[in-house]
């Protein structure tokens, strides 16, 4: 198992700068032989190697050279107020990665204008594919975003909070 921690730091002048710790690697000649007659392996060809952050929240998208980071905070969901339950940060650091050159955006609404009614999956995130300025513009306060294996962001998916 290996655990990442990512850490962030703004520069003056809107430069976002990142650092990625790794720790607790272990090697497979570590790892206790597997039981007899088990898959060894099927966890890997069943897993698409692609982990979420269900909820994002304090998305802020900064150009890195050629290529975009975007920095968030995981969150939770708030319900101690009579109103409708909504996401707030989990109190844990700003965590930064870096965007797949092919990153899918999706949010409840085309366009960088929210103006119809929103289009939503069954957990209630954004299914409208939009481009990177679009997702941008529309200053989504939360999302659910997926990673690869390598720490990319694959996918990020706004939730929608009326």
């Amino acid at each position: 198992m290996r655990k990442i921690n990512r850490m962030a730091v703004l520069i003056p002048g809107g430069l976002l700068a990142a650092a990625v710790f790794v720790g607790g690697c272990t090697s497979m000649a570590e790892q206790p032989p597997p039981a007899p007659g088990s898959a060894v392996g099927a966890a890997n060809v069943m897993d698409s190697n692609v982990h979420a952050v269900d909820i994002a929240v304090d998305l802020e998208f900064a150009r890195n050279g050629s290529s975009w980071m975007v920095s968030y905070v995981e969150g939770k969901w708030d319900d101690s107020t009579n109103g409708a339950p909504h996401t707030v940060p989990g109190g844990g650091p700003t965590q930064v990665a870096a965007l797949a050159p092919d990153v899918q955006f999706l949010s409840p609404f085309a366009g960088g204008t929210p103006t119809a009614e929103p289009q939503l999956d069954s957990e209630g995130l954004g299914v409208v594919p939009i481009s990177r300025d679009d997702f941008i513009q529309q200053h989504n306060q939360s999302a659910k975003i997926w990673l690869d294996d390598n720490g990319q962001v694959t996918k990020i998916a706004a939730r929608y909070q009326p």
